[in-house]
């Protein structure tokens, strides 16, 4: 599928959005008065999702909400949440909170497709000897990257063979949600009576606001402040424009180097280089505020609305995902779905527990709970889980996943590199995904070994202890 061409007219794309916008209401309205949703602190467009996924052509056809234009809605608000992500921030912080998060989550990226991968090799020589391996890279994605990204790669490798790859790709991703919000907040619960959490003693810690997912006591806090006169220009059209406008440039650079791969005869190539339009456009949205800001025109942004921006975007992206989940891709590859989720949540979990309390010299708690709500959510999930235990985010968590995040992106495109060689130079043959999976592991080994050497992280006993 084209994520450019889309058999729908402008009725119904229209009719899409206004639909999704009624189930992030319908989705605001539940978290406000269902406590199931307050304790678990589960999102308002997480909620609206599945109340898409059950009225949607999806789930009981009330809507005509089709899963093939939902796919690309999620295509296009991914490109747009790294755009406003890069044009947000005038530069990054390097240190080694920053990179040691990074470092940890690259760790788990990697132990997620190595379960994935082992699960899918255990399943082709016993019981699925047709089950398409791949399926066991859409781990990872799933559950570290987010839903934008696991139906878009899993999604051209539809072209190989792997039937439903959007909709795998989805399914994992909303799997990862329920880890991190469920198993989360168990988590933080288990955390307050073990005495391990620096700043909280109880729950109750949680305001009420947060809880209902309104604020109703208190200051609002300030979305932004407003660089443009409102008699010119309204400031958040003016910053929704430049993230359409770097968009735009994204859309030309890489349609030129479709065309020029095309003409070279690399036209396998042109999928994948589609799939990677994000990081194109987050590329070209740092070279834009690079320019502003060695123009002295960086003022022109706000970081508030600018973040507004790339929550908006990221809201609808979760929403549509959820709701365009396909029931019927599900069941057909329910067995190694079941299997993969059920080892990679736990293995996530161990994982991070144990470098969290080796690589990091503080708040060893507050950096698992945050890293385990990105490493199977977002970073979204993550800064609310962080919330509950780091109200006012005092301590320096947040900052450090937030530009650790950034790190990961980079350090990580190799990565996606490797998780498309079966599909781009192995035609998606056998040897293809043991090449690859040795590839993960030399990486995995290597990535440790380079921690080790640089002092990041020990493999004695932990750091961290219970407070008294």
């Amino acid at each position: 599928m084209n994520p450019w061409e889309l058999n729908a007219n402008l009725q119904t794309v229209v009719l899409d959005l206004l639909y999704l916008s009624s189930f992030i209401l319908i989705g605001t309205f539940l978290r406000r008065y269902i406590g199931f949703f307050q304790s678990f602190l589960i999102h308002t467009e997480i909620i609206g999702g599945y109340i898409g996924r059950f009225v949607g052509s999806q789930g009981l056809g009330w809507i005509d909400l089709q899963a093939d234009r939902l796919i690309l809605y999620v295509y296009h608000f991914l490109a747009l949440t790294f755009i406003a992500l890069g044009l947000r921030q005038e530069k990054t912080k390097w240190g080694r909170g920053p990179l040691s998060k990074s470092l940890a989550a690259l760790s788990s990226y990697l132990l997620q497709a190595t379960i994935g991968l082992g699960v899918a090799f255990l399943l082709v020589y016993s019981l699925m000897p047709d089950l398409f391996v791949g399926i066991g890279l859409v781990v990872p994605l799933g559950f570290g990257m987010g839903p934008g990204l696991a139906a878009t790669l899993a999604g051209s490798w539809e072209k190989f063979g792997f039937e439903g790859g959007a909709q795998v790709g989805l399914t994992f991703a909303t799997v990862g949600y329920m880890y991190a919000f469920f198993v989360g907040m168990a988590l933080i619960h288990w955390g307050i009576r073990t005495r391990q959490t620096a700043l909280i003693e109880g729950v109750d810690h949680v305001s009420r606001d947060m809880r209902i997912g309104i604020n109703k006591e208190g200051e609002n806090p300030i979305a932004g402040r407003m660089p443009q006169s409102t008699e010119a220009v309204e400031p958040m059209a003016f910053h929704l424009a430049l993230i359409g406008f770097v968009y735009l440039l994204t859309y030309w650079v890489v349609n030129g180097l479709a065309t020029f791969l095309t003409n070279k005869g690399l036209t396998d190539f042109v999928p994948t280089l589609w799939s990677f339009h994000f990081v194109v456009g987050l590329l070209l949205a740092i070279a834009v505020r690079k320019l502003l800001d060695m123009t002295g025109r960086s003022y022109l942004i706000d970081q508030g609305l600018m973040t507004r921006g790339m929550g908006l975007f990221l809201d609808y992206l979760v929403v549509g995902a959820i709701a365009g989940i396909s029931l019927t891709v599900v069941v057909k590859y329910w067995i190694p779905i079941t299997i993969m989720c059920l080892l990679a949540g736990p293995a996530t979990l161990w994982l991070l527990y144990y470098v969290c309390y080796r690589a990091f010299d503080d708040f060893h708690f507050e950096r698992f709970i945050e890293l385990f709500g990105e490493m199977t959510g977002t970073i979204n999930s993550a800064l609310v889980l962080l919330r509950v235990v780091d109200p006012e985010f005092k301590t320096p968590v947040a900052e450090d996943a937030v530009y650790g995040s950034g790190i990961s992106l980079f350090l990580g495109f190799p990565l996606l590199i490797v998780l498309n060689m079966p599909f781009v130079y192995f035609g998606g043959t056998l040897r293809g995904y043991w090449i690859t999976l040795g590839i993960i592991l030399g990486y995995w080994v290597f990535l440790t070994l380079l921690w080790r050497v640089i002092g990041f992280i020990h493999f004695g006993a932990p750091q961290g202890r219970p407070r008294e």
